[in-house]
């Protein structure tokens, strides 16, 4: 399902962001038999705390903004809750391939770390290591696990080759996806999986019902901001598969799933999608902001004009519109070195 991404504003269409072969299992719309979600939501359980003192527009960004989403306690907790909303995307599994008893984990851009420490839980023989612009100070630390402070766009000089790689989510760094690819390529040992996880930065229409919306608007303009600020790989998922079979990975797997908007979908979709709706609510201040006056020269009025119409809308459950989230993970040969 590959096609090339776009990287000239001018050639961006609603129409040209459009995935025709993507085609997420189990996806339908709820018709009103589907009973209300039992799963219990992070998100209102234990709600985000932002401080009101600082406006979205002066929320902070690390030095240099090579990553454009705040970094405060905020954020922090918004990441802790997504992780469990794509745990429950994956049907519970913290990775795809099948790999049983991986000795030599690498998590990058490890964020709060959760993801790191849990393989580390579950995998206490092996040895797991995240990296990310700064070291997470999570509550518990299993022993097995540890961070390093790394930029992963800049050099890599491990030491020591990965039984498994594991990227999610890092649509949000300015970065060269393919170079990126490679490294992991030459860090994993022979018979080594990289797994990535990544969403496709545009809101698909499930049957129409999104078109002409303020929230279909938000995410197509969130997109020419961010392409606008250099980076294309917030629409590049599609092209993964390709290239990392043309890097020298062996058995690829694509596999779809679905981030509904809200809760419109039914069965599993569900809750994902009621989590999924809060998640959103909690991002898309901060680093929205960012991309329309930094990316696109609006003025702080006119995006927060935009976002406030987009968030009116998120819960209405007659919108039909969903991410497509990707899983691609594959294998460096046994006969590579």
């Amino acid at each position: 399902m590959a096609s090339a991404p776009l990287s000239n504003l001018s050639e961006m269409t609603l129409e040209s962001l459009k995935l025709p072969n993507f085609n997420p299992p189990g996806l339908e719309v709820d018709d009103g038999s589907d009973e209300k979600s039992d799963f219990e939501n992070p998100f209102v359980s234990n709600p985000i705390k932002k401080d009101q003192n600082i406006s979205d527009a002066d929320r902070p960004l690390h030095p240099g903004e090579k990553y454009y989403i705040p970094i405060d306690n905020a954020e922090f907790s918004r990441l802790d809750k997504q992780h469990v909303v794509l745990t429950r995307l994956l049907d519970g599994d913290l990775f795809k391939a099948p790999i049983k008893d991986p000795k030599r984990v690498l998590d990058v851009g490890t964020g709060t770390g959760i993801w790191a420490a849990e393989v580390a839980k579950k995998h206490p023989d092996a040895e797991v290591l995240g990296i990310d612009l700064g070291k997470p100070t999570p509550p518990e630390v299993p022993p097995n696990c540890k961070w390093e402070e790394k930029d992963f766009t800049g050099p890599w000089n491990f030491t020591t080759k990965f039984d498994l790689v594991h990227c999610r989510l890092l649509f949000s760094a300015i970065h060269d996806p393919r170079q990126l690819l490679q490294r992991i390529y030459d860090s994993l040992a022979p018979g080594g999986y990289l797994e990535y996880h990544d969403s496709y930065g545009m809101l698909l229409d499930f049957d129409g019902t999104a078109s002409g919306t303020d929230v279909e608007q938000l995410f197509f303009n969130s997109v020419l901001g961010v392409t606008a600020l250099g980076n294309t790989t917030i629409i590049s998922m599609p092209l993964y598969k390709q290239w990392m079979t043309e890097i020298g990975f062996e058995d690829v797997v694509e596999i779809h799933r679905a981030l509904p908007l809200n809760g419109w979908a039914e069965g599993p979709y569900k809750a994902i999608g009621e989590m999924w709706m809060k998640n959103a609510e909690a991002l898309v201040g901060g680093p929205f902001t960012h991309f329309f006056t930094k990316g696109l020269g609006w003025s702080p009025e006119k995006a927060a004009d935009a976002i406030q119409k987009a968030l009116v809308q998120l819960p209405d459950t007659s919108i039909h519109s969903y991410f497509p989230f990707f899983v691609v993970y594959g294998r460096k040969p046994l006969s590579a070195t």
